[in-house]
């Protein structure tokens, strides 16, 4: 068997994986920043990063001057969290500024309390290398909104921290020559602590500054006034000596502020409660604990560790709850308008009857307001009082078909009219479908209500003027196949009928037999008694040929005094008895014309022949016409 691999050779290997990972992230964040050393640096940028340098000198000061561990190192280091939070938050072209500063801040702070120049540069170059491991993390894994109620953000900035803080105290071990354990974990809690309690806390400043200008600052003075009072009396029993027992008391705190004020609160109160631990914690008199640590130190820093995984997720959960709330007013607000805007609202009935729920537009449809009905004690099933408001005549139908889908648990439409309390009526339409619970049992109805009372009418409109246009198109058609005179079928009508007769003729092997009928001299009538007298004449003789025919005949005028009449299924004798009665009660009417004693009619007659045309047919009963006449008048003549 080999050689076993070590504890301290595995931290090793570790390490260097660490190292190269975050070198290649710092030569990519150099990379970026390169076409930036080409511009002059502005009075703007110098005083960001002057500013920033400032804080990071200040900060890193007070910590190593009131919070020094055994191995000289700083219980939180907030300075870090200043760095990261204006990599942040700072333009591109700001950047390297900021960097510069804070290396020379880092350098003069380390130096001196007591570091060496390798020593100083060594922790220096760590500070700058987990700020840009950090905020280059933070552009790669979330967006750019740094919002701390962004459950996203929030995460990515976690594991950002912990990653850079790692590799800073990975650097920092290498370079400053501390490669024990102890070292490296409590540079690596101090460092992270730093960025966690501080990042928020600027950002918060930052962003409030940027929405609301100084009134921000103005208006959360007391507030934070009052709340740092709050802290720093309870800090100071808690972490007295003794005062072990009254840790809870933070806790309920920082949750209260959280309560109260979000992400904002938390980040406040946590940095509030770091600063008043720090300075009243003896870390002088505490023993060596775990790892060679000293155990005060790295109790509290722990306990810092508990309040942040306890205050940052129920922030982003009261967040993300005041969103969903936003949200749903919102959407609640849009409902109502598209509910109001289509005529349609909605209503929930459960399986019991215990509870009808209906929404505004469902009221404003019925003509009620919400006190007028009282759904709060449940609902009769077999006779709800909502009925009430709909016509007599569909109230049953209504009923009969809420209590079926309740029964069979199936969807449902119906069509009624809603009566009123002011005495109007609306036509409504309404559908829904069965909701069931998680488990799959049947909880109840869900449907919608729409009023459907213009689009009814306007149905209604289409459908009389749809009943008047086919009425016109009748007439119009009548008009068009009926001779105006006599009322009978007109020329067009009466071959159209004959072209169906001889059609069908030739498909059922039936005889046609036609007669081209003629009002012996008509001339003389009109010349005699004049046109008024002519006219009463076809007219009566149209009636009396109309009256003798049987119903499957047709009968129509060609024009003039001349008729055509159609017979179907007759030939031969049949049909000349049929035309022949016709031409004897013509000739046998009496007329209450003066000087006019009869009128008679002259027949041509012809049966279609197998294979014949329309047109020889009518030219033969034409011909057999003019043999009658020729003959005498009042007579039939059959064509040959």
């Amino acid at each position: 068997m080999g050689r076993g691999v070590s504890f301290f050779e595995v931290l090793g290997r570790v390490q260097q994986e660490i190292l190269n990972e975050a070198l290649t992230i710092c030569l990519h964040e150099l990379e970026m920043l390169g076409p930036t050393l080409q511009f002059q640096p502005s009075v703007r940028s110098v005083a960001i990063s002057g500013a920033v340098g400032l804080a990071y000198y200040l900060s890193a000061y007070f910590s190593l001057e009131f919070t020094q561990s055994t191995n000289g190192l700083a219980t939180i280091w907030p300075a870090s969290g200043i760095f990261v939070a204006a990599l942040l938050l700072a333009k591109r072209v700001v950047k390297l500024p900021v960097i510069a500063t804070v290396t020379a801040a880092s350098l003069i702070s380390n130096i001196q309390f007591g570091a060496s120049l390798i020593e100083a540069a060594g922790y220096t170059v760590a500070n700058i290398v987990e700020g840009i491991v950090i905020t280059q993390f933070m552009h790669r894994g979330a967006n750019a909104s740094r919002d701390l109620d962004n459950t996203e953000w929030l995460m990515v900035f976690l594991i950002a921290t912990v990653f850079g803080s790692l590799v800073s105290g990975a650097v920092a071990s290498l370079l400053a020559g501390h490669t024990s354990l102890p070292f490296f974990v409590s540079w690596t809690l101090t460092v992270c602590l730093g960025t966690l309690i501080v990042v928020p806390l600027v950002i918060t400043v930052v962003k409030g500054w940027r929405e609301r200008g100084a009134f921000f600052l103005l208006r959360d003075a007391a507030v934070l006034a009052g709340l740092t009072f709050a802290v720093s009396f309870i800090g100071s029993v808690i972490f007295a000596p003794s005062g072990e027992k009254y840790l809870f008391l933070p806790v309920i705190g920082v949750i209260v502020a959280t309560y109260l004020f979000g992400a904002s609160g938390a980040s406040v109160s946590i940095s509030l409660i770091a600063i008043t631990a720090t300075l009243h914690t003896d870390f002088a008199s505490s023993g060596v604990g775990i790892l060679g640590l000293n155990q005060d130190i790295l109790f509290l820093q722990l306990y810092l560790v508990c309040l942040l995984c306890a205050v940052w997720p129920l922030s982003a959960l009261i967040a993300n709850q005041e969103r969903l709330l936003v949200r749903y007013t919102e959407t609640n607000g849009l409902l109502e308008l598209a509910e109001s805007t289509a005529s349609v609202g909605h209503w929930y009935f459960d399986k019991n009857g215990s509870s009808l729920v209906w929404s505004d537009e469902v009221y404003r449809i019925h003509g009620v307001r919400a006190d007028d009905l009282d759904f709060s004690e449940g609902v009769e099933l077999e006779n709800p009082a909502s009925l009430a408001l709909y016509h007599p005549d569909d109230r049953e139908i209504v009923r009969a078909i809420l209590l079926d889908a309740l029964r069979s648990q199936q969807g449902f439409a119906y069509r009624a009219r809603v009566m009123r309390p002011d005495g109007s009526y609306r036509h409504v339409s309404s559908i829904g479908h069965p909701r069931f619970d998680s488990d799959g049992g049947f909880d109840g109805l869900f449907g919608t209500v729409q009023d459907v009372t213009d689009q009814t009418k306007i149905l209604e409109e289409l459908r009389v003027a749809r009943a008047a246009a086919v009425e016109e198109a009748n007439m119009a058609k009548r008009l068009a196949e009926t001779d105006e005179l006599t009322g009978i079928a007109n020329r067009r009508k009466i071959l159209d009928n004959l072209r169906t007769v001889s059609r069908s003729r030739r498909a059922a092997e039936h005889q046609v037999t036609i007669a081209i009928l003629d009002v012996d001299h008509f001339k003389s009538v009109n010349d005699q008694h004049g046109h008024q007298v002519g006219d009463t004449v076809l007219k009566r003789v149209a009636k009396i040929i109309s009256d003798e025919l049987r119903p499957i005949d047709h009968f129509g005028r060609l024009g003039g005094e001349e008729f055509l009449v159609v017979l179907p299924g007759e030939k031969g004798m049949s049909a000349s008895l049929i035309l022949e009665r016709l031409r004897k009660r013509i000739a046998e009417e009496r007329w209450q014309v003066p000087g006019l004693a009869q009128v008679t009619i002259s027949a041509g007659v012809a049966t279609m022949r197998v294979d014949e045309t329309m047109e020889t047919l009518l030219r033969r009963a034409d011909e057999a016409l003019y043999q009658a006449k020729e003959n005498g008048r009042n007579l039939l003549q059959i064509a040959a």
